[in-house]
């Protein structure tokens, strides 16, 4: 299907320009002259009438995100963004280069993430309130499209092979269903960013030669790390030698303080990190990579661990007194 021009809502924003990037990186093939088609816009308040859906397909129009065509996801059944049902018809929806990119549109699109001061969906919407012409909006916004892409593709291909070397993946049962739990040992930065964004892990615990572990999570996943807060911080206090009553549910709070200055709750990214590239001046742990682990695991794990025998009324459980809820219930 030779296409000469692509028509798209006037002022448009992040879904639009992010289809027209795939189309004209991936569809040369199924739309020939997509990449030399002229960009116009539909100005009218009013949707297209059936006529001119007509004179579109006569002029070799393709309509995205108007008209009710194969790419208006306003009339698609399913809950899907403009770019999605661009990259479904090429076949390019699993490409690992284009997940990331993928989820941060439908983000934006369908739940309104994305208007931070310095996002890019902000930032194309800021080129309107300056009154910059939609045509330009359009050109600036496969640029910047263009360059965190190949950001992308750089990063994916230099991460990609340590973490497959490294990354060891455990399922654990959360009440009805299943998570994946990534644990490694690398001084790559990227690693657990990797392993959520592409592997879909629910969380990563990242130990670097220095020491230092962070506890990463994946936003959608939504887990709950306030007892594993408290639990990795009760823990370090007995390591350092103070022998104070400890009620760990006053230590879930938020940030760090002068008695566990070496772990700093994120609660915004739900991150739990003994030092990172900001934090470069922390103490490592005195905790065993091990121990931390096993925190993690039976903070978010449904079940309980081999070692504990709080189903069965024991009271050898090595999680109760850190103050797990699903131990102290069971007991």
């Amino acid at each position: 299907m030779e296409i000469k021009k692509i028509l798209i809502p006037n002022k448009p924003h992040l879904d639009p320009i992010t289809a027209i990037y795939l189309l004209k990186q991936y569809g040369k093939e199924k739309f020939p002259g997509i990449n030399s088609a002229e960009i116009i816009f539909w100005e009218n308040s009013h949707d297209p009438k059936p006529e001119d859906i007509s004179k579109f397909k006569a002029e070799k129009i393709l309509t995205i995100d108007i008209g009710g065509g194969m790419f208006d996801h306003h009339q698609s059944s399913e809950k899907e963004t403009a770019t999605c049902l661009v990259a479904a018809y090429l076949g390019v929806e699993k490409n690992p280069e284009l997940i990331a990119l993928l989820n941060y549109v439908r983000e934006d699109d369908l739940e309104g993430l994305h208007n931070r001061f310095g996002d890019l969906a902000y930032l194309i919407k800021c080129f309107h309130k300056q009154n910059i012409s939609s045509l330009k909006v359009v050109e600036l916004g496969l640029r910047m499209i263009d360059y965190f892409q190949t950001s992308q593709n750089d990063w994916h291909l230099n991460v990609k092979k340590e973490y497959e070397d490294k990354i060891k993946i455990y399922k654990i049962k959360r009440f009805s269903s299943k998570i994946k739990i990534g644990v490694v040992e690398s001084d790559n930065s990227q690693i657990a960013n990797y392993g959520i964004t592409i592997d879909s892990l629910s969380a990563v615990i990242q130990k670097r030669s220095t020491g230092h572990v962070m506890i990463l999570t994946n936003k959608h996943h939504r887990l709950n790390l306030r007892e594993i807060v408290a639990a990795i911080r009760m823990r370090e206090l007995e390591l350092s030698g103070y022998n104070k009553p400890i009620d760990p549910a006053k230590l879930q709070f938020e940030g760090k303080n002068s008695l566990v200055p070496n772990w700093f709750y994120h609660r915004s990214l739900n991150a739990f990190l003994n030092g990172s590239e900001a934090l470069n001046k922390a103490e490592p742990t005195k905790l065993k990579f091990s121990e931390i682990i096993s925190f993690v695991w039976n903070g978010l794990s449904s079940e309980h661990s081999e070692y504990c025998d709080c189903d069965q009324g024991g009271e050898t459980c090595p999680f109760a007194r850190y103050g797990f809820s699903k131990c102290k219930e069971r007991k």
